[in-house]
């Protein structure tokens, strides 16, 4: 049998084990009540010029989006390389979650040599004017299976801070 050392040893892996597995996971935030898809998504180009948590590479980067006909919408990230050339970095096709008015579930994509990576995410859209800025909260699952999670913000003007952004910043208790 086992003694009350061992028992607790046991119990003391067991609870580690659970903190660890809860702590990879991510809930999405609520999305902005003002969300409207319409609007939003007939903004075809904005610049990443935050991020709450991940590293300088996702800043400075472009997102262009289109409306597919099924209702869905593709999102392309680009970056500008020498000369003014860009090129493709990760292709997304955003499908809207079921009754979650500003959440979707984002398959991408990979583009060229790198042996066809999919990435699975969630993101929602937390705050939006739904023509300048949004900060959007991903929930992604990289190919690792290690969960991580951003806050990016989203601008149609690169230089500078929208005071909408400024705003939902210190509303989150962010600032």
């Amino acid at each position: 049998m086992y003694s009350a050392n061992m028992k607790m040893i046991i119990a003391a892996i067991f609870l580690g084990i659970l903190m660890h597995a809860f702590a990879k996971e991510c809930t999405l935030m609520a999305a902005a009540s003002n969300f409207n898809s319409d609007k939003y998504f007939n903004v075809p180009h904005v610049y990443v010029t935050h991020s709450k948590n991940g590293p300088k590479e996702k800043v400075c980067r472009e997102y262009n989006t289109t409306k597919n006909s099924d209702k869905t919408t593709s999102t392309t990230k680009v970056t500008s390389k020498t000369g003014g050339t860009q090129s493709i970095i990760l292709s997304c096709t955003n499908t809207p979650k079921t009754g979650v008015k500003g959440q979707y579930f984002m398959d991408c994509q990979v583009p060229g040599g790198t042996g066809g990576i999919n990435i699975q995410l969630e993101s929602s859209i937390i705050a939006t004017d739904n023509q300048n800025y949004a900060l959007v909260h991903f929930c992604p699952e990289t190919p690792s299976g290690t969960i991580t999670e951003d806050i990016l913000v989203v601008q149609t003007n690169k230089d500078g801070v929208n005071e909408g952004v400024t705003s939902a910043i210190k509303n989150y208790g962010w600032s």
